[in-house]
């Protein structure tokens, strides 16, 4: 039996291009998004985060292979700096093995090196998504809604 591997968390690199975009893809076209995501806006999107003023990108690995990442930009509030979370996903694989736990402590870590006060980002409330952020101490606003128009 092989023995467990512990995520790794490290900034992202130019070489991890190729499977992060094949594992998002992987992870919003299937339940519960149901998106219909193709490599090219894939990658736009992604990319996009990345030339954010302030911008973090992180992939976690199981061995050798990348297996989530998250993107997150740092940004100034009143009371100092906050980090958004632009978008975070676990490769369906890869779920519940300690990924998306060893995500965010790095996104902690990283807030915690630019002395940031808050955590920030949005999530449905009807994907599986929002429990895993509440069991690891995020709360709802009370106050803000999000708005399409």
């Amino acid at each position: 039996m092989t023995a467990a591997v512990d995520p790794e968390v490290r900034r992202w690199a130019p070489g991890d291009e190729e499977a992060v975009v094949a594992g998002f893809i992987d992870t919003y076209n299937g339940e519960p998004w149901n998106d219909a995501w193709v490599p090219e806006t894939a990658a736009q999107y992604l990319a996009e985060f990345r030339a954010m003023p302030r911008a973090i990108a992180l992939v976690a690995l199981l061995g050798d292979r990348v297996v989530g990442a998250a993107y997150l930009h740092a940004r100034t509030w009143q009371d100092g700096s906050e980090i958004y979370i632009d978008e975070f996903f676990v490769f369906p694989q890869a779920q519940r093995r300690g990924v998306g736990r060893a995500l965010v402590a790095a996104i902690r870590d990283a807030a915690a090196e630019i002395g940031a006060a808050d955590l920030t980002l949005l999530t449905d409330r009807d994907v599986p998504a929002f429990d895993f952020y509440r069991g690891l101490g995020f709360r709802e606003g009370s106050t803000q809604v999000f708005m399409i128009g």
